[in-house]
C-alpha cells in the first residue's frame, strides 16, 4: 500500500526520516545501483551529494529515484521519483573517482508501507 505526498510537503516528510536517503540509478548494463547520499531540498529540487558512478549514472539516464528507508519502528518508506536537471563534479575532490552532485527535480513521492504481511 502506498500512500502520495504532495510535493509542497515533500520537505517536511523527508526530514522527519531517521534513515539515510539512497539514490537509486541504473549502470550501464542495466543494473539498478542504490547509494548512500546526503540532500538538500529548495522546495521540489534535491541537491545530492553523491558518489562518482552515481554521478555518471544519472547524467547518462536522467530518470532516478531517491528512497528513505523506513526506521526500524515506522511502518513507512519514503520514494521520490524525479528527473535530473543537472550534474556537477564537487570541486573539493580531485582525480576519476571524485564525487559530485547530481540536480533532481520531484516529479511523485509516495509513502510505502513495509513490513506488512501479504
Amino acid at each position: 500500500m502506498s500512500v502520495g505526498v504532495e510535493l509542497d510537503k515533500l520537505l517536511e516528510v523527508a526530514a522527519g526520516f531517521r534513515t539515510v536517503p539512497l539514490l537509486l540509478t541504473t549502470d550501464d548494463d542495466g543494473r539498478p545501483r542504490a547509494s548512500a547520499v546526503s540532500v538538500t531540498w529548495e522546495g521540489e529540487v534535491a541537491t545530492i551529494r553523491a558518489g562518482h558512478r552515481s554521478v555518471a549514472n544519472a547524467d547518462r539516464r536522467p530518470l532516478v529515484s531517491l528512497l528513505w528507508p523506513a526506521p526500524p519502528d515506522e511502518r513507512f518508506a519514503l520514494f521520490v521519483d524525479g528527473g535530473v536537471e543537472g550534474t556537477a563534479p564537487d570541486p573539493a575532490e580531485e582525480g576519476p573517482k571524485a564525487g559530485g552532485y547530481v540536480t533532481m527535480r520531484a516529479t511523485k513521492a509516495v509513502l510505502h508501507v513495509v513490513g506488512r504481511p501479504h
